[in-house]
């Protein structure tokens, strides 16, 4: 065979393509894990109202992983940790997996499904639609990350 390149997160790398296959693992009758919720290597991982979060430092930022079980509710859940009466942190990310909607204080909405990209302005109560969890991969800059990614620091109607 020729040659051929693997992109790698470090940039290109050059292999023969049959060495490859070699490498691969058939699963035959296993039952497969679920990539999307196995663990993270090098991850921190905390559960907190319900929700479950893998955190990995990643340059000045934090990639997450949260888990959101079916029937969770900010509102329900989290406002009694946290004290506010809305979630005030922005959230930056992809939805892998599942439903979810929320509501701004002016009454503006929000509706995702996955898969698809996520931006939810500080300042909005949010809640799993369905009997599925939904996975979100969230790019977070802890407080700064409404300002890091020129977001509102609550969400005005536009």
């Amino acid at each position: 065979m020729g040659r051929q390149f693997l992109l790698t997160p470090r940039g290109v790398c050059p292999y023969i393509a049959a060495s490859v296959y070699k490498h691969t693992i058939s699963l035959g009758r296993e039952k497969a894990m679920d990539t999307l919720l196995a663990p993270i290597a090098g991850a921190s991982h905390q559960a907190l109202g319900g929700i479950t979060v893998d955190s990995v430092q990643a340059a000045n930022g934090r990639v997450k992983r949260l888990v959101y079980p079916p029937g969770f509710r900010w509102s329900t859940h989290l406002k009694p940790l946290v004290g506010t009466t809305l979630c005030m942190h922005a959230h930056v990310g992809f939805l892998a997996r599942g439903h979810i909607q929320g509501a701004y204080a002016d009454g503006c909405t929000f509706d995702y499904i996955a898969p698809h990209v996520v931006v939810v302005d500080p300042g909005h109560d949010a809640w799993v639609v369905g009997e599925e969890a939904a996975v979100l991969i969230q790019f977070d800059a802890e407080a700064a990350t409404a300002s890091r990614f020129g977001l509102p620091t609550m969400h005005e109607h536009r």
